[in-house]
């Protein structure tokens, strides 16, 4: 479980205060969308929740352990073996394979036995079994996203969070990444964090967080969920 107590983000670079206060509990298993209109710090909660990024005040308490209290090579660790990231801009690794791309996270933990057989299986997982030998420049947006997604699970993390994971891609290759993160939540068991601004995928998710101005609007079911 993830709890989030009275944070706050400010940058003192433009005097932005993005984050206001916010108080949030994510219980294991479920599927979050964290909505919103641009700027209202669907992106900044993202970075502060998976440890990308710091708060100003507040804390971000994971499993009984207070992130940010730990010491930068502790939290890179941490974050390592416990959280999965999705970006917007996929970030493969322009010279590797994908099935390298995926093996990639494995090399830096111990936390997987048979490297291989996971990334193989992740790469099943995500329907992308034929993408192993292709380098990236092959491949297409939503080919290199599948990618990038396996990618973040290969340590098998138990937190994975997305920002805007379909916002490069066209309308098919949406409904495609969607519908995955939600098969991963089932097959895998991951609690999924997914920031979007598009109302079409809410219904995808067990629970919709709307901020509006750095705040929690409101909290709803998705779709009449969870």
């Amino acid at each position: 479980m993830i709890e989030v107590r009275n944070l706050t983000k400010h940058y003192k670079f433009g005097n932005v205060t993005a984050l206001k206060g916010i108080n949030l509990t994510f219980e294991d298993g479920k599927f979050y969308t964290i909505a919103g209109a641009s700027g209202s710090g669907k992106t900044t909660l993202l970075n502060i929740l998976s440890g990308i990024d710091s708060p100003t005040s507040g804390e971000v308490i994971v499993d009984g352990l207070r992130i940010h209290s730990l010491k930068e090579k502790e939290l890179r660790r941490y974050r390592l073996e416990n959280f999965g990231i999705v970006f917007q801009f996929f970030y493969l690794v322009p010279y590797l394979t994908g099935l390298e791309n995926v093996l990639l996270p494995i090399k830096y933990s111990k936390k997987v036995k048979n490297p291989e057989e996971r990334a193989r299986k992740l790469l099943k997982l995500v329907n992308a079994e034929h993408l192993a030998n292709k380098l990236p420049e092959h491949m297409s947006g939503g080919e290199m996203q599948r990618i990038a997604i396996a990618r973040a699970l290969a340590n098998r993390p138990k937190y994975l969070f997305a920002d805007e994971p379909t916002a490069n891609l066209d309308w098919e290759n949406k409904l495609r990444i969607w519908n995955l993160l939600q098969k991963i939540k089932e097959e895998e068991g991951v609690t999924v964090i997914a920031a979007t601004h598009e109302r079409e995928f809410f219904r995808f998710a067990d629970v919709v967080i709307t901020l509006r101005d750095g705040e929690v609007h409101e909290v709803n079911d998705g779709n009449g969920k969870a």
